[in-house]
């Protein structure tokens, strides 16, 4: 947003009482017919409405103001602008994945999974479940324990980018099924969200470094990013395996990066990378964090469904977005989220991690085992 001291000397929008007095006594001066200015009156009533429509006018310029200029636009204005560098805003796009069906008996017989078949995770506090839907149609053999069903979310987005052990329930029955789950690496695509407004204008911004005759650093970051999954891309152009190699390093939606996604960022480094350049391209590494806590309520506060409040506020502290620093985790942030969340909890002690986190730049913090221990006062 333009700086509003700057809109008000550009585009001053006058206040409309002000302004009245203005035009009443520019119209007296003048010697207009008409001099009955009084409220209620027809001609004060006109002379209000056009005086309202000055006002907006002058508010819906400075609106257009603001959006003309790349590094204030915002919404379809930043779009438009965008395209003046050759950017498109990244598109949302559905999760993929490999869903486990495992069963004691090996001898039983055949299940046929059909194309379409639903999946999901369990109902959380506030009753919401996500659904995943069969790709295609799988059998698990007779003679065989398991089998691996490829799923899709049934909507765009990051959050069915679902840590593993999440989805372990099917819509209808399965006869001879005895556990569904989703394993660690379970992702092949990743969900992502469309991509916000910071996140493209930055990569507009960056445009200028891919007119570079040699790729720079910031060329490999904006080419990378523009790849549709990825979150962030961290570049070591400071010869880390020896001179003329580069590293990127690519955090994805979900956190750590899969292979098919690798492999689309490594095809956009091949563009524009120097015929000399040792490029190598690879996921940020995944830390899974065991959270120990006590929290403090008064005796009389009911505890059903508090654990799993303070959970979902932890849980929800730890979600991938670009708003967060992936690779720190204080007891400060963890005591503010719960305490922000669950508004009963008066005292809030962290024992795990037994001190604040700050990880390598190529890490990211994800949530392990949450422990809480609930104390009355």
């Amino acid at each position: 947003m333009i700086d509003k001291a700057i809109l008000d000397e550009v585009l001053p929008v006058p206040e409309l009482e002000a302004l009245k007095e203005e035009k009443i006594s520019e119209l007296k001066e003048e010697g207009f017919v008409i001099t009955n200015f009084h409220s209620g009156g027809v001609f004060y009533t006109l002379l209000m409405v056009v005086l309202r429509i000055k006002i907006e006018f002058m508010e819906l310029l400075r609106v257009i103001l603001n959006n003309m200029f790349l590094s204030h636009a915002s919404g379809a204005w930043l779009d438009l602008k965008a395209a003046d560098y050759g950017k498109k805003r990244k598109k949302a796009q559905k999760a993929q994945g490999l869903v486990t069906l495992t069963r004691t008996d090996a001898q039983g017989e055949a299940v046929k999974i059909e194309k379409g078949h639903i999946f999901k995770t369990q109902m959380d506090i506030n009753g919401e479940e996500l659904r995943f839907f069969a790709v295609e149609a799988a059998v698990l053999q007779k003679g065989a324990r398991s089998v691996d069903v490829l799923v899709e979310a049934e909507k765009e987005g990051a959050r069915y980018n679902v840590p593993e052990a999440q989805i372990t329930r099917s819509l209808t029955f399965l006869n001879g099924i005895d556990n569904i789950s989703n394993g660690e690496d379970w992702i092949v695509r990743e969900g992502s969200d469309t991509e916000d407004d910071e996140g493209l204008r930055t990569r507009a911004l960056r445009s200028w470094s891919e007119l570079a005759q040699v790729a720079i650093h910031d060329t490999y970051v904006n080419v990378c990013e523009a790849v549709p999954g990825v979150l962030y891309v961290k570049v070591d152009d400071q010869h880390p395996r020896g001179q003329g190699t580069i590293d990127v390093i690519v955090t994805s939606e979900a956190g750590a990066a899969t292979e098919a996604l690798l492999t689309e960022v490594r095809a956009a480094c091949e563009v524009i990378k120097a015929p000399d350049d040792d490029v190598l391209v690879k996921s940020a590494e995944t830390v899974p964090q065991p959270i120990a806590l006590t929290v403090t309520i008064l005796d009389s506060v009911s505890r059903e469904g508090l654990e799993a409040k303070i959970q979902s506020a932890i849980i929800s502290l730890l979600k991938i977005s670009r708003a967060r620093k992936l690779n720190e985790l204080t007891h400060a942030d963890i005591i503010y989220a719960v305490k922000r969340d669950v508004s009963v909890v008066r005292n809030v002690i962290v024992t795990s991690p037994a001190q604040d986190l700050f990880l390598a730049s190529n890490k990211v913090i994800l949530p392990g085992t949450i422990t809480v221990t609930i104390e009355g006062v």
